[in-house]
């Protein structure tokens, strides 16, 4: 039985698209399996990722990095502990443009698929298709890994993450600013929109117990609470998206990669013994 593409990657994620993209330009054929399109997708998604050189290199080899208001370069980070306890960290001290970028979520998303789109070999599919690799990028909630079996163990944590946005007073200064708490707390400010931006990313780790609690705060009483925390460092702070939560967890593969010709042959009804096997590579979470 003849495939009629070299790769089948489920999941059209970053991770997912960046490799398409990478593999379609080796003229390989790819099969990239993605739900239909959300028209709401994007909206009140306040994600933001920290990228590294190396990974601007990469996503620049494709022409999918954002423009600076959506990757903005860090210029020094600034960490506070309890009492006085403080770390610095500085570019310039570093001899690099930037120590790392805090790069816009749904930009960079939109980016990928838009390369995704114009690059030839590339099929975009909605149900995975036979092909002699299968690489499976559907992250932490993976149907994929589960019906090839493979074990993914997962210990949860006492805290959870509360992300959101807030608009600031003062210009961040590319600064990206964290602060541990005597209570537990982890609050770190990313800067965003450029060089000039006085808007932030914010990550709040704090006790599941907790959560609720902070969650039906209303926005001002939220961003009360931040500045608190911040110790008004950027001045009056302003909540302008929505909070996202989620849990903390460590999550761990038992493999990563391998034959599935049982369980592959099973989910495409192929014979007992498919003619050319396949790989799996269940997503880190």
């Amino acid at each position: 039985m003849s495939a009629s593409h070299d790769i089948c990657i489920r999941g059209a994620g970053i991770v997912g698209r960046t490799l398409a993209l990478l593999l379609a330009r080796e003229r390989l054929r790819v099969a990239l399996v993605a739900p239909p399109a959300d028209p709401a997708s994007g909206h009140g998604d306040v994600r933001a990722y920290a990228l590294s050189p190396a990974a601007r290199k990469l996503l620049e080899g494709l022409r999918c990095w954002p423009p600076e208001r959506a990757a903005t370069p860090v210029l020094a980070m600034e960490v506070h502990g309890d009492g006085d306890g403080a770390v610095q960290f500085s570019a310039t001290a570093q001899g690099v443009p930037a120590l790392n970028w805090i790069v816009d979520v749904p930009a960079l998303e939109r980016l990928l698929a838009e390369a995704v789109n114009y690059q030839s070999g590339i099929d975009v599919v909605t149900a995975p298709v036979a092909a002699p690799l299968t690489v499976v990028c559907e992250g932490r909630a993976s149907a994929t890994r589960a019906e090839l079996g493979v074990a993914f163990e997962t210990t949860r944590y006492p805290q959870h993450a509360i992300a959101t946005r807030l608009d600031c007073e003062r210009p961040h200064g590319q600064v990206a600013r964290q602060w541990f708490t005597a209570e537990g707390d982890i609050v770190a400010f990313l800067p965003l929109d450029g060089a000039q931006g006085r808007q932030v990313a914010v990550v709040w780790s704090v006790r599941s117990e907790r959560l609720a609690d902070l969650q039906a705060l209303d926005d001002a009483a939220f961003a009360a609470r931040l500045f608190d925390l911040s110790g008004g460092v950027l001045g009056a702070l302003a909540q302008t998206g929505p909070r996202a939560s989620w849990p903390l967890l460590l999550a761990r593969a038992t493999r990563w990669v391998g034959p599935c010709l049982a369980a592959r042959a099973k989910a495409l009804r192929w014979p007992a013994t498919p003619p050319t096997p396949c790989t799996r590579w269940p997503a880190r979470a």
